[in-house]
């Protein structure tokens, strides 16, 4: 009776520690899996985070592109209209040197 209880004792014990090895064995792939997709997560977010940042970095760099045409643009207008003033100014410049010098004698 002792032995038969025994053994029953000793099969029970045997039998926990083969569940207790399995429940480990199944949370380490649990934990493993995961990971894995934690780590699917963070690459998938680094990703967008990467186009986003791109995407402004294009929008500025398209932005900025305007804005030097626009500034160009309003600079050559600006030339173009003093060199006309300054090509106006230098055909009256001897007219104004002349007079400037009969008024003064």
């Amino acid at each position: 009776m002792k032995s038969d209880l025994l053994l029953k004792i000793r099969d029970a014990e045997a039998e926990a520690q083969k569940r207790i090895t399995a429940a480990e064995a199944e949370a380490k792939q649990v934990v493993a899996e995961a990971r894995r997709q934690a780590e699917a997560l963070i690459a998938e977010a680094r990703a967008q985070a990467d186009f986003a940042y791109n995407e402004r970095i294009e929008k500025a760099r398209a932005q900025g592109e305007e804005e030097r045409r626009k500034a160009l643009s309003t600079g050559e207008k600006q030339a173009a209209a003093l060199r006309t003033r300054f090509q106006d100014g230098v055909a009256q410049a001897p007219d104004r040197a002349l007079r400037i010098l009969e008024a003064r004698l």
